[in-house]
């Protein structure tokens, strides 16, 4: 069950979870968006993850930053020992439901 917002970098929005549930994969490090646009939110460190859509459920079994590859641009976010939800932001209007860019 996600709890309030951890926190947001930019368009990513961080939810703490009691738990994730299902099956996990061990990754080195990933991008959860921005890498088209060159400014990409990256996770370094080991963790492990599902995607789920836009969706990615995190496990970190250490403190892991989360930081944006825009010089000046948003701040790095800690993610303490823990599961985590992370998507990007949706902006809906005009009879449409796009995610929103930074």
């Amino acid at each position: 069950m996600a709890t309030e917002i951890y926190a947001r970098q930019g368009d990513l929005i961080i939810r703490r979870l009691d738990k994730i549930d299902g099956e996990l994969q061990t990754v080195k490090s990933i991008v959860f968006a921005g890498d088209s646009s060159g400014h990409p939110h990256t996770l370094s460190g080991t963790s492990q993850i599902r995607k789920d859509g836009r969706r990615t459920f995190v496990r970190v079994s250490s403190k892991r930053e989360i930081t944006h590859g825009k010089s000046g641009g948003h701040k790095t976010v800690t993610l303490n020992k823990g599961d985590y939800e992370i998507y990007p932001l949706r902006e809906r209007g005009d009879k449409n439901d796009r995610a929103v860019e930074d």
